[in-house]
């Protein structure tokens, strides 16, 4: 733990207890969460976005961050009764591929390091949940040669997962995809993966587009190459056995 001189004073558990019944506040009919408030107009109203470089702009859509982060929030507290609906709803938004489709960070692995995460805060495993699974075989199939992950921004405006050109790996998605398979248990099936993904990160300084706003409108968060690069070692460290 870190000195309160740092952190400042531990917070009380009912203010955490308050932040858990907003989250619950702002969930949809079928247990999703969106941006800014709860989504619940008609899709067809999309047809009248008036901008041509965002798309899925007009109304609220449900992120699948936001599911990951409230599993993470209300399973985490214990004075909650578990909400398996949300772990339900997760599990329906699974691609074809055992992928999901994710906004804010491109894209389809951006979207699978939640996914796998919020399952396993609700209570998933790789045994007996075939969304992990499948999410997992998704991870493992998609790394590069050098150890890595490289998603292109092509695959947020065509919905269909594309390597980078060259098969070249992203530091920041290596990093989603990293610790997607530590949350699914990957260490104790084969670490292999993992060990390759964490040299990559250590020995590498590249950097490529990793963030996306409503589905086409490309952004460069400058944070993300260090944030998610020193995350996942993070995890990596405190999971992985050291080979």
């Amino acid at each position: 733990m870190m000195p309160p001189e740092i952190v400042g004073v531990k917070m009380e558990p009912e203010r955490l207890f308050d932040s858990v019944n907003i989250l619950l506040s702002l969930q949809i009919k079928n247990g999703g969460l969106a941006a800014w408030e709860p989504a619940g107009a008609l899709k067809w109203l999309e047809m009248l976005n008036p901008v041509e470089f965002v798309g899925d702009f007009v109304i609220e859509h449900e992120l699948l961050s936001a599911q990951h982060q409230q599993c993470r929030l209300s399973f985490g507290s214990r004075s909650y009764t578990p909400n398996i609906g949300k772990g339900r709803l997760i599990i329906s938004l699974k691609m074809p591929d055992g992928s999901w489709y994710g906004s804010w960070g491109v894209c389809f692995t951006y979207a699978s390091w939640f996914e796998l995460a919020g399952l396993a805060a609700a209570g998933k495993t790789y045994h007996n949940c075939l969304a992990i699974v499948r999410g997992v075989e998704f991870l493992l199939n998609s790394q590069t040669d050098d150890g890595g992950w490289g998603e292109s921004y092509l695959s947020c405006p065509n919905k269909k997962y594309t390597l980078l050109e060259g098969n070249r790996s992203n530091l920041v998605h290596t990093g989603w995809a990293l610790m997607g398979l530590i949350s699914s248990g990957q260490a104790e099936r084969d670490p292999t993966p993992l060990q390759r993904a964490a040299k990559l990160l250590i020995n590498s300084q590249m950097e490529d587009v990793t963030g996306v706003f409503n589905t086409n409108c490309m952004l460069h968060y400058a944070a993300y190459r260090n944030i998610f690069r020193l995350w996942a070692l993070a995890e990596y460290v405190r999971w992985v056995p050291m080979p």
